[in-house]
């Protein structure tokens, strides 16, 4: 009777210790489904920043422009406990103007305002902090969506220069929901 009682719980702990490993796996396939998914919107998030980026600086008079920093955005980690997931990314480009040119950076954000109202981008005032001694920032909203327009005020000598910073949602497991990400 003690053979068969062992047999019987071999049986029972085999059952348990493959139930435990199928569990693990489907566990892993599951996490790594969420990554492929966080990943496809990550690359979605960036295509569309680094789109609506190109869009405003074209609109940048040409002769206004004396250097245009490239993107030195990248994505982040929206997590403060260090986890690879969800991550965000920004997109952000600086143009330093001619000092003789025909707008200052204030006028250049007062002509652009209208444009990006057009293009979907709604003022978001509530947010903004009262100008500064060197600067300010416009905040903008576009679905999940933010862009800052940050206008440095100080006259020549000093640098001209404007600053763009679009910042996406975070990507999210399919189980928490997609954020209001219209990108219209």
């Amino acid at each position: 009777m003690t053979s068969r009682a062992g047999v019987l719980l071999a049986g029972i702990l085999a059952a348990g210790l493959l139930s435990g490993v199928l569990s693990g796996c489907a566990t892993e396939q599951r996490e790594a489904e969420q990554v492929a998914t966080q990943e496809a919107q990550l690359r979605g998030y960036i295509d569309q920043a680094n789109a609506w980026g190109e869009e405003i600086v074209a609109q940048l008079p040409e002769a206004d422009v004396e250097e245009l920093s490239p993107n030195s955005g990248g994505t982040r980690q929206s997590s403060a406990l260090y986890e690879d997931w969800p991550q965000y990314y920004y997109w952000e480009q600086r143009v330093r103007l001619k000092p003789e040119g025909a707008r200052t950076p204030e006028q250049l954000a007062d002509e652009l305002q209208p444009w990006l109202e057009q293009q979907g981008w709604q003022r978001a005032t509530a947010g903004e902090l009262p100008a500064g001694k060197e600067s300010f920032t416009r905040d903008y909203r576009r679905g999940g969506y933010s862009l800052a327009v940050e206008v440095f005020t100080e006259p020549p000598p000093r640098a001209q220069t404007i600053s763009f910073r679009i910042v996406t949602p975070d990507t999210v497991t399919p189980d928490a929901g997609i954020p209001d990400d219209d990108a219209s």
